[in-house]
């Protein structure tokens, strides 16, 4: 099923605070890419790892989303990050965000970042929490 135009658009403040750019959101996989600028650098010179994270967050949670009702919300209880190499300053960072588990209550999201080279960055695993609107 081809991602809705305006979905890809459609993000909060913090998206493009991070210059993150989704390239296409299905109910299973959520793809983006930002590029590591001057703002997100860290004193070595290389992408911050809170910025590493704040991408993958944002990608699994835009996924969670898009498997939950009109009166409900979800939201990260749990996150592991594992970082395998450094992104320098100025790459292009590229990430999927997979759904392992598509529970009533929980979703989990497994999100892999890539630099421009091809190599894979860091791995974050991701645990979303359904809530429920106690009206409905």
């Amino acid at each position: 099923m081809p991602t809705d135009p305006a979905l890809l658009d459609d993000q909060p403040p913090f998206c493009h605070h991070l210059g993150l750019r989704i390239l296409s959101a299905q109910a299973d996989r959520v793809e983006g890419e930002m590029i590591a600028s001057a703002q997100l650098i860290n004193r070595n010179g290389t992408l911050h790892g809170g910025a590493i994270m704040a991408m993958a967050d944002h990608l699994g949670g835009m996924g969670a989303q898009m498997n939950i009702g009109p009166t409900e919300s979800t939201t990260t209880v749990e996150s592991k990050t594992n970082f395998f190499r450094a992104i320098p300053a100025g790459d292009l960072v590229h990430g999927l965000s997979v759904r392992l588990h598509g529970g009533r209550q929980t979703m989990v999201w497994q999100t892999t970042l890539t630099r421009s080279d091809g190599k894979m960055a860091a791995m974050v695993t991701q645990t979303q929490i359904v809530l429920r609107d106690p009206r409905f």
